[in-house]
């Protein structure tokens, strides 16, 4: 995914260290997972996982990839968009290719030689591919609105807040669409992610927002 700024944020370090607690004796006894973190649009995904990918590196001096679920939609981010304004019925699950995701976590988690996966440009409104070699890292994780449908990670969480909590996030990283038919799309992404958490391992709320 090209257009995100990727900052560690500390803020999540408690919380990662748990993850860390949990899942050690498997990672360091050469255990291949994948982690999902899922939620609402701004809730802290992203900043979440790329933190816990950073503090498993450190603790554990493992190597770690991190998906992103908007790399599997079906069109790039102009064009989905175009798509609800067709007809806001499109919004959901059925945008993402979940099964093509899963299926590239099976393929990681099993040390293929090389996996050829999309890459979705943000500022470009381009999915293209990208070549990564899944034996060059020890763990994955895998972020997005949908992540906890998925079969494959061994161990996921989920963040609680709401998309009305997250509008000033959403506001600052500039890259939402803020007008009201983008709160209607987030209400039905809502009314769809918030059953989610029953497939959590680990629910916690995003207090930095």
């Amino acid at each position: 995914m090209i257009g995100d700024k990727l900052t560690y944020h500390a803020s999540f370090k408690q919380n990662n260290l748990e993850v860390i607690a949990a899942l050690k004796d498997q990672l360091i006894n050469g255990e291949r997972l994948c982690i999902a973190v899922g939620g609402e649009s701004g809730s802290g995904k992203t900043s979440l996982a790329y933190a816990l990918l950073l503090d498993i590196e450190t603790e554990l001096n493992l190597k770690g990839y991190m998906f992103h679920l908007d790399d599997y939609f079906f069109l790039p981010p102009k064009d989905n968009h175009n798509k609800r304004l067709e007809a806001i019925s499109n919004v959901g699950v059925s945008e993402v290719n979940l099964e093509r995701l899963d299926l590239d976590l099976e393929r990681f988690l099993s040390s293929q030689d090389q996996l050829k996966k999309p890459l979705v440009n943000y500022q470009e409104n381009t999915s293209n591919q990208e070549i990564i070699y899944p034996s060059d890292f020890h763990f994955c994780l895998v972020e997005g609105t949908y992540t906890m449908l998925l079969k494959q990670p061994a161990y996921k969480i989920f963040i609680e807040n709401s998309f009305k909590e997250t509008k000033a996030n959403r506001e600052k990283r500039g890259r939402d669409i803020m007008d009201d038919f983008n709160e209607k799309v987030l209400e039905i992404e809502h009314n769809i992610i918030k059953a989610h958490a029953m497939h959590a391992d680990k629910t916690i709320r995003n207090n930095s927002l």
